[in-house]
C-alpha cells in the first residue's frame, strides 16, 4: 500500500499538470532549465578553439544531464499504473505508453548518453540527438503541444500537398531542362541537375547561381515563380485551418468544464450542456475591472465561473461568487442596465446573448424557473436590485 502511494506521489509530482503543488513545479522548473542547459551545452562544445578545460565541464555536465534524463524515464515508466489513460486494468498499457510521442521524445534523450559510454565515435550522431531534446520542452509548453497536435490532425492533406509540391519542382526541372539542355549543359544538362534550380525556384530564394540564359527559359522561370506562391499558400491554409479547429476543440472544453460549475445548468443533459457551450463565451475579468455600468444596454447576461464580483447599488453593494448570475433583469425586462457590476478578484464568466437567453429558456423550464425567480426577487427590491 505504501509503495503505491508513493508510486502515485511521484506520478503527481513528474506528470505536468496533474498536481500544481510546490514539489510539481519545482521539478517541472528544474526539468526545462536542464533540457535548455544540456542544448545550450551542446552549442557551445562546437566552438572552435574551445578551452580543453571547458570541453571537459561540458562532457562531465553532459553524463549528468544523461542520467537526469534516464532517471526521470525510469520514473515515468514506474508510474504507468497510475496513468489514467494506458495504467490500472481498462488502460492501453506500458507497449501504447512507450511508442508516445513524448516518450519517444525522452529516449530520445537519453540515446546521447548511451552512445557516449559505448560509442563516444559517433559524434554526428550524438550532436543530432543532443539538439533533439530541444523538443522535449514540448512536454511542458502548452503552445508546442498544440504545434504538435495540429501536425498530427493534419498530416494527410500536408502529405497530399508535399506531393503536389514534388510534382511541381519534378515538373519544373523537366521544363527547364527540356528549355536549357543545350543552352547550359554543365548546369541543366540533366533533370536531377535542373533539380536544384527548381527547389530555389519554387520558393522563391534564387540565388543566381543558376539562371536561365534564354528568353522561353525566362519566361518558363516566371511561371514557376508564381506556382510556388501559389503553392506554399496551400500547407500555410492548412496549418491555419487545424489551428482553429484546436483552438475551438480547446474553448469548447473549457466552456463546458466551466458550465458544468454552474449550479443553474446542474440538471441539464449532455446534448443540452453541449448546446449550451456552443452559445456561450468564455471572458475573463481581472481585478478591479469593470464588467458592465448602469444605464447600459442589457444585451446579454453573465455566470460566474470563478471569482467574485460586486453589484454598485444605490444604497449598498452585493457580492456575487462562483455559480451566481447576473444581468438577467435587463435582458428579461428589456430595460438599461439598473447597477454597475466589478470584478474584485480574477474573474471567469460565460457571456450569454440575450437572443440566447431566450433561447435557453424555451428548451429548458427550469433553467427558465431558476432565472425568472431571480429576477423577480431582484426586480422587488425595486432600487436595491442588481443588474
Amino acid at each position: 500500500m505504501a509503495s503505491v502511494s508513493m508510486r502515485h506521489r511521484v506520478y503527481e509530482i513528474i506528470e505536468p499538470g496533474i498536481k500544481r503543488d510546490s514539489a510539481a513545479l519545482w521539478f517541472e522548473r528544474v526539468s526545462i532549465l536542464i533540457i535548455l542547459a544540456s542544448v545550450a551545452g551542446v552549442v557551445a562544445s562546437t566552438v572552435p578553439r574551445l578551452d580543453a578545460g571547458l570541453l571537459a565541464y561540458l562532457h562531465h555536465a553532459e553524463i549528468i544531464f544523461g542520467l537526469f534524463f534516464l532517471g526521470e524515464y525510469a520514473a515515468r515508466l514506474w508510474t504507468v499504473p497510475e496513468h489514467p489513460v494506458f495504467g490500472g486494468e481498462k488502460g492501453r498499457g506500458l507497449v501504447a505508453y512507450v511508442v508516445t510521442p513524448l516518450m519517444l521524445l525522452d529516449v530520445v534523450g537519453i540515446l546521447p548518453l548511451l552512445l557516449l559510454l559505448a560509442r563516444p565515435q559517433a559524434s554526428g550522431l550524438i550532436l543530432i540527438l543532443q539538439v533533439l531534446r530541444f523538443f522535449r520542452l514540448a512536454r511542458y509548453s502548452p503552445a508546442l503541444a498544440t504545434v504538435g497536435r495540429v501536425l498530427a490532425n493534419e498530416w494527410r492533406p500536408l502529405m497530399a500537398a508535399g506531393l503536389i509540391g514534388l510534382g511541381l519542382l519534378l515538373v519544373s526541372a523537366t521544363g527547364m531542362h527540356l528549355i536549357e539542355h543545350e543552352a547550359q549543359p554543365d548546369k541543366l544538362g540533366s533533370i536531377p541537375a535542373a533539380m536544384y534550380w527548381a527547389v530555389v525556384t519554387v520558393v522563391t530564394v534564387g540565388y543566381g547561381d543558376v539562371v536561365p540564359i534564354t528568353p522561353l527559359g525566362k519566361l518558363f522561370t516566371g511561371f514557376v515563380m508564381l506556382g510556388g506562391l501559389i503553392f506554399f499558400a496551400l500547407p500555410v491554409a492548412i496549418i491555419a485551418t487545424g489551428f482553429l479547429a484546436e483552438i475551438r476543440r480547446r474553448d469548447f472544453i473549457v466552456n463546458y468544464g466551466m458550465v458544468a460549475r454552474v449550479p443553474a445548468f446542474a440538471d441539464l443533459d449532455g446534448a443540452a450542456l453541449a448546446e449550451l457551450v456552443s452559445m456561450l463565451r468564455a471572458r475573463k475579468f481581472p481585478p478591479n475591472t469593470i464588467i458592465i455600468r448602469k444605464g447600459d444596454e442589457g444585451d446579454s447576461m453573465y455566470f460566474i465561473a470563478s471569482g467574485e464580483v460586486e453589484v454598485v447599488l444605490p444604497r449598498q453593494t452585493v457580492r456575487l461568487l462562483d455559480g451566481d448570475f447576473f444581468g438577467e433583469v435587463a435582458v428579461l425586462g428589456r430595460v438599461r442596465r439598473t447597477a454597475t457590476v466589478i470584478a474584485r478578484r480574477t474573474t471567469e464568466l460565460l457571456v450569454l446573448d440575450a437572443a440566447n437567453v431566450v433561447k435557453l429558456m424555451e428548451q429548458n423550464p427550469r433553467v427558465e424557473a431558476i432565472l425568472r425567480e431571480a429576477m423577480n426577487a431582484r426586480q422587488g427590491l425595486h432600487e436595491e436590485e442588481p443588474a
